[in-house]
């Protein structure tokens, strides 16, 4: 069943420029949306989660960036039911590269930089981070990204899959949709497409993870797991782990997290 769509409008004031394309596909657009305030202090790009198969970039949940000077970019890509992995990742490069192509309009400032994610959306998010200059992953955008947020994002599909699998209130075909096969059929193609499989032993740029400790969807392990990868490499990774938060419960958004992701982008920018 599609999660429930959080349409939470913008401030009021907010200047939205929508639906930029960058493809042929209706989901292959950017939005952008500028501050009131007029001053652009660094630019986040919000990927939407939904199992890659639902929502679109139209879903903010973190709005309150804009009162920190922070623009924000809707990022737009392909799901499952339109084309495998790595479309998605594709989309979500070649969205940045329209975004450098346009920001001279916005007067963005594309030094400061940072991709931010919420489950499928922090699955991709990682990816950008630490996996844009892998062949077939897309265009290259050349943006210096600062900083990656990953909120209750999956690091690795075949740990996902399995999950998924063992519990009877999950499609199992989610991870298999967005493959275009199943993980036992071809478990290199689910290693590629997985976050973990892209740390290597230098240094990425500076990360922030969100998780809940009672997320039942995509566990906490997770979030674990590549902090720990990146922490050994001499990574600046933070993970900020919300006592008794679900996968996408209203604690997982509500005012302290704002409070550690405005920080979080302060520091990086």
């Amino acid at each position: 069943m599609p999660p429930k769509r959080p349409d939470l409008p913008p401030p009021p004031g907010t200047r939205s420029f929508e639906d930029i394309a960058f493809g042929s596909h209706e989901r292959q657009a950017i939005d952008v949306h500028l501050p009131p305030s007029g001053k652009i202090n660094g630019v986040v790009a919000n990927i939407h989660g939904g199992s890659w198969q639902w929502l679109d970039r139209k879903v903010i949940a973190f709005w309150d960036l804009l009162d920190h000077g922070f623009a924000i970019v809707g990022m737009g890509y392909r799901m499952s039911d339109h084309a495998a992995f790595p479309a998605q990742i594709c989309d979500i490069n070649a969205g940045l590269a329209k975004l450098v192509q346009i920001a001279p309009e916005f007067d963005l400032p594309m030094d400061r930089v940072a991709v931010m994610g919420l489950s499928a959306g922090g699955h991709l998010a990682a990816l950008a981070g630490l996996a844009c200059d892998q062949p077939g992953f897309g265009p290259s955008h050349g943006i210096d990204i600062k900083g990656v947020i990953d909120i209750y994002g999956p690091s690795d599909l075949i740990t996902l899959d399995g999950q998924w699998s063992n519990d009877p209130t999950r499609p199992p075909s989610a991870v298999t949709k967005l493959l275009g096969t199943s993980v036992t059929a071809d478990p290199h193609h689910a290693y590629r497409a997985s976050p973990v499989a892209h740390v290597t032993d230098q240094p990425a740029m500076p990360f922030l993870f969100v998780h809940g400790d009672e997320d039942t969807v995509v566990p906490l392990s997770h979030s674990l797991v590549l902090h720990a990868q990146l922490t050994a490499n001499g990574t600046d990774s933070c993970l900020k782990v919300i006592k008794g938060g679900g996968h996408a419960t209203p604690d997982m958004h509500a005012p302290p997290v704002q409070k550690v992701i405005a920080e979080f982008l302060k520091k990086v920018f």
